[in-house]
């Protein structure tokens, strides 16, 4: 299979305005899945559609297998892309819609071919429409089409923006698994773009955090979720997203709207002299102090508080505990959600506790949070200040 490699690629925006693709570095190792996620307007489509060679970019490279292919057409880098508009060919039927670009090769083996077309149609439940052209499809039949011509061709590598959408959530889960794991078993060199944060972090090897044209961070899924590496891809990665709240340093304590930690010397460091910091904590990491996981908890900050509200999942249940921002951090905050266009912070506390525990609106609440999982960031930079250097 192929590598694919993004060398400080670049794409100028408007006159004055920021880069619409700003100094991507990426690798996606040969037989490696990547997805890229991201809010709406993020570049995601933009990059894919400048390493298929749709689009120029401004400056820095594209390699395939090591290969600088700048120059090269989108038929000569041979790369297999599904569209959002999923691009079909309205006078052809579903079977050679999935044939189409696997025809175009010269020396194609038409029944090998035709055995794959049908053993695709089979996972993406299309069998059933071969004969059926895309006039009479619904939005998710289109996409599942145009994600099978995909998988039917033999190509050097395979993207996919957004190839999931158009299905109801029960079959997306399904169409998901399959394409996953037939691009797994043939060893092949993915790469997804998604807005669902939880669709990414399932789905492939690695993934990359992208806003503004620029990608924050890559790794592993886990190492994203565990260890961010600044105050966006922090609040972007989870669900419900991680709590960003104001903090203060004063002397050897950190001071937050619902609770107060103490500061080893590593981080009392790393704040050095800033007034005013924002502390993050996952939703999963605030337990109830009374019940066997919080109790378990030795190294811990703790807080007790009213509960504003009650909204139930099912499997577990959202605690929301608000707290009051003074006007001038509050300005602040918002400063830092214009430059980066994406809602961050909210006045309230999100506890992901239990489902059987006995909550009401009203009542009080001890929260525990474990104090290595509070993370520490930079509200100017949203540099992760927590992370080891």
């Amino acid at each position: 299979m192929t590598s694919i490699e993004l060398r400080h690629l670049t794409t100028d925006g408007p006159a004055g305005g920021r880069p619409l693709l700003d100094d991507v570095n990426l690798t996606v190792p040969s037989g490696s899945t990547l997805a890229i996620t991201g809010p709406a307007g993020a570049g995601k489509s933009r990059l894919l559609r400048t390493i298929v060679g749709i689009e120029e970019q401004t400056s820095g490279d594209v390699l395939i297998d090591d290969i600088v292919v700048n120059a090269v057409d989108p038929r000569g880098r041979d790369i297999a892309m599904v569209f959002q508009d999923y691009a079909l060919h309205p006078h052809l039927d579903v079977f050679d819609n999935l044939a189409f670009s696997s025809i175009l090769r010269k020396g194609v083996d038409k029944d090998a071919l035709s055995d794959r077309i049908h053993e695709v149609a089979e996972l993406l439940a299309l069998t059933d429409l071969l004969d059926v052209r895309p006039a009479d499809l619904d939005d998710p039949q289109r996409q599942r089409v145009a994600l099978g011509r995909a998988l039917v061709r033999d190509a050097n590598a395979y993207l996919f923006d957004a190839p999931f959408t158009a299905q109801s959530e029960r079959v997306r889960t399904h169409v998901r698994s399959v394409t996953a794991q037939w691009q797994h078993e043939a060893s092949r060199t993915s790469v997804f773009t998604t807005n669902d944060v939880e669709e990414a972090l399932s789905t492939a090897d690695r993934v990359a955090v992208m806003h503004q044209g620029f990608i924050h961070q890559v790794g592993t899924p886990r190492d994203l979720y565990d260890h961010p590496a600044d105050m966006f891809v922090a609040g972007f990665l989870g669900s419900p997203p991680m709590n960003l709240v104001p903090a203060f340093p004063t002397g050897r304590q950190l001071v937050m709207p619902l609770a107060t930690m103490l500061l080893d010397d590593d981080l009392l460091e790393r704040i050095g002299e800033r007034s005013v910091v924002v502390a993050g904590i996952r939703p999963e990491h605030c337990l109830d102090a009374t019940g066997p996981a919080g109790n378990g908890v030795t190294d811990r900050v703790e807080f007790t508080t009213r509960i504003d509200d009650i909204e139930w999942r099912g499997s577990s249940q959202f605690a929301y505990l608000g707290y009051d921002i003074e006007p001038e951090v509050e300005s602040v905050l918002g400063e830092v959600e214009e430059l980066l266009e994406f809602d961050l912070f909210q006045s309230f506390l999100v506890a992901q506790l239990p489902a059987e525990s006995p909550l009401r609106p009203g009542m009080s609440i001890r929260v525990v949070v474990p104090r290595q999982k509070i993370l520490v960031f930079d509200p100017e930079t949203g540099e992760n200040l927590t992370l080891p250097r």
